[in-house]
């Protein structure tokens, strides 16, 4: 093998494996953005529950529900 063979082998390899690196970097990036994606859902949903749960707990009819529940069940 020549030198000149050797050189163009090794251009060839580095080029290979820098168009691989990219390509895996790029679906790296697509599974890091479908994760951020699910983090916000789930975000949006955990809010949405802590609203309905504070809503529930500062309620008076609730507070007065809970109450009469529990006169139910001591009673």
């Amino acid at each position: 093998m020549s030198m000149w063979t050797a050189i163009a082998l090794i251009a060839i390899a580095s080029i290979a494996a820098g168009a691989w690196r990219k390509k895996d970097s790029r679906a790296d990036s697509k599974r890091v953005e479908e994760l951020n994606d699910r983090i916000d859902t789930l975000e949006r949903d955990l809010g949405d529950r802590v609203a309905t749960l504070e809503r529930i707990v500062t309620d008076r009819k609730e507070n007065l529900k809970r109450q009469f529940d529990h006169l139910d069940k001591t009673g």
